[in-house]
């Protein structure tokens, strides 16, 4: 019988055939199969169980051990040093309450890349819109490690009135703390993407790897809108939970 994790390897892909390696051990580390401190098996074993060159399994032990997942000791073998499931930390609110909280205890640090006024790229609602938006774009870090790269738009009128606060803090805790008022629906849509170079630069991660693109709108009572946000986070960071309420 033909071992399904072999054939999937096989399976043609422009995928280098050690990096296919490389995320079906982390997955392994990810389900918790070697746990911090055990040793996993040797490198013999690997291509034996994945039918593969030592050339391919010793390139996959590189980049895990290039991630600090692994350590390996001439003569007592290959450990895992590293919990993969605390990849996970940021979980992403689904309400605004949450959101705010969060933000306000995320002790994160901003690095602007531009800042600006101009039309709202259609891309964000998928419409023109006549208004001008004050926008800026950032990279977000904690502990270090870039978590985001967010472009946000704020009408320009409204902007104008909440500088330099704007330019200083996370804008919607600005927006929550000085323009309440304007807050009257939220909307915020997930969809996942791969990294592109860009990306990749900006979040320290490499091409192709998944992304979670975060839309965030707000509209005022008048049904005008008056914030707009692209934000990405590297998917491997981000947990979402969800209230399910019963249907009884």
């Amino acid at each position: 019988m033909v071992d399904p994790t072999r054939s999937s390897l096989r399976k043609q892909s422009k995928l280098p055939l050690s990096l296919k390696v490389k995320y079906t051990l982390r997955a392994r580390l990810e389900r918790g199969e070697w746990p911090v401190g055990t040793r996993i098996p040797t490198l013999e074993e690997l291509m034996q169980e994945y039918g593969v060159s030592r050339a391919t399994v010793r390139a996959a032990l590189d980049e895990l051990e290039n991630e600090g997942l692994i350590e390996r000791t001439r003569g007592k073998g290959t450990f895992v040093i590293g919990d993969v499931a605390q990849d996970h930390w940021l979980m992403l609110p689904t309400n605004w309450d949450a959101l705010i909280e969060h933000l306000t205890r995320l002790d994160s640090v901003m690095v602007e890349l531009g800042h600006g006024a101009g039309a709202l790229p259609i891309e964000i609602t998928g419409q023109s819109l006549p208004d001008e938006y004050w926008w800026t774009s950032r990279v977000n870090y904690a502990d270090g490690v870039a978590y985001s790269l967010n472009t946000v738009y704020v009408l320009n009128t409204l902007a104008q009135t909440l500088q330099p606060e704007l330019s200083q803090e996370p804008v919607l805790l600005v927006l929550n703390r000085l323009a309440r008022e304007q807050i009257h629906t939220v909307r915020q849509t997930l969809t996942v993407r791969v990294a592109d170079a860009d990306l990749a630069r900006h979040l320290s991660m490499d091409i192709g790897m998944p992304v979670v693109r975060v839309i965030r709108l707000i509209m005022n009572r008048a049904n005008q809108l008056v914030y707009a946000a692209q934000v990405f986070y590297p998917a491997k960071y981000l947990s979402i939970q969800t209230e399910l309420a019963p249907g009884f």
